[in-house]
């Protein structure tokens, strides 16, 4: 009995495909890597022999082999945070359907992290990889890192120039620019923004889209009322309440970060007001349950699911030398309007 597991166990070589299917061991190394001069007729042989005799083909060896892992790794700046799950899980989806594996990082928000991450990527060959820079490494290059591996930045991308296949992501001037819109379109001329770190690219563009509209209302942007924080709960919280407790309190906050957002909401419920009769409040990115909280935030929905995949499709096609199109791709945002936002009170004070 023994014997016969120790059999069933062993590593199945092409030499015993190619004797089972009947074919040469070059037919068979042809029809895995899916040369076009194998018949369909053979082909279906080869599948057969493969699945009677479960043959795993060392994938190791064949990427060394043919200078590719089938392999590609993207690494985001915080997965406790709904919208970079489904980019990572749109990016692992489009893999798969590719025949490529992929490896997940999660930088935390720190350059460090992000660092070790990348360095880890270019000891295991990856094919490629998807960057979306943690809030600190905006302005680090991951091609000193990287090499000659390809890049795709997915959502946010650095200020300085960093060679990259593309990026991928949505217009956020104009998606903030919307936004603020509707909120002077219910009345609001005071409005607070708590804003990611300006030093990224994405944050920077949402506070132009901000600050865009308010001109273009003719209305003069209150400094004061422009906080920056960190895209976080905690940072949320701590600038909402510097806003909520001025002597003069805006009618509306619009927060660039869903996170934020959340933080922002908590700082208005602990300090009594009433959202939205007292106070308005507006986020960037939905997240599947916004609807439970109460009241169910308004927010700007960006389709993450389609960034992720977008950008694997984009890595990818590069790694195999087709041609991926135009970037940057922006796709399109969708202001969903719920409960959280109002007209404004008449008095303010």
């Amino acid at each position: 009995m023994r014997s016969k597991q120790k059999t069933d166990r062993r590593h199945i070589t092409i030499r015993e495909v190619a004797k089972a299917a009947g074919a040469s061991v070059a037919t068979i190394s042809a029809a895995l890597n899916n040369s076009d001069y194998v018949s369909a007729e053979m082909r279906a042989r080869i599948q057969d022999a493969i699945k009677q005799l479960k043959y795993r083909p060392n994938d190791l060896a064949r990427g060394l082999r043919l200078q590719k892992t089938h392999s590609i790794a993207i690494i985001v700046p915080d997965l406790s945070n709904n919208f970079y799950v489904d980019v990572v899980r749109g990016a692992k989806d489009y893999s798969a359907s590719a025949n490529y594996t992929i490896l997940i990082g999660d930088s935390r928000e720190s350059w460090e992290e992000e660092r070790n991450y990348l360095d880890s990527f270019h000891r295991r060959r990856v094919d490629g990889v998807v960057r979306v820079p943690a809030m600190d490494a905006v302005g680090k290059k991951a091609k000193p890192i990287l090499g000659s591996i390809p890049v795709v930045y997915a959502d946010r991308y650095p200020t300085v120039r960093d060679s990259s296949v593309g990026r991928v992501g949505v217009d956020n001037s104009l998606a903030a620019d919307n936004a603020t819109r509707y909120l002077l379109s219910l009345g609001h001329r005071s409005i607070g923004i708590i804003s990611g770190d300006t030093s990224s690219g994405t944050s920077a563009d949402r506070l132009k889209g901000f600050l865009h509209a308010l001109g273009s209302a003719k209305i003069r942007a209150d400094r004061s009322m422009i906080h920056t924080g960190h895209n976080d709960m905690e940072s949320g919280h701590q600038h909402a309440m510097q806003l909520l407790t001025r002597s003069r309190r805006p009618t509306a906050i619009f927060c660039t970060n869903n996170m934020m957002a959340l933080g922002a909401l908590a700082a208005i419920q602990e300090i009594g007001l009433t959202c939205p009769q007292e106070i308005s409040l507006l986020g960037f990115d939905d997240f599947y349950w916004s609807t439970l909280l109460r009241p169910r935030l308004t927010v700007v929905r960006q389709p993450a699911r389609e960034v992720g995949m977008i950008a694997a499709r984009m890595l990818i096609d590069h790694v195999e030398g087709r041609p991926s199109g135009a970037t940057p791709v922006l796709l399109p945002t969708q202001l969903i309007v719920r409960d959280s936002c109002s007209p404004p009170k008449q008095s303010n004070s």
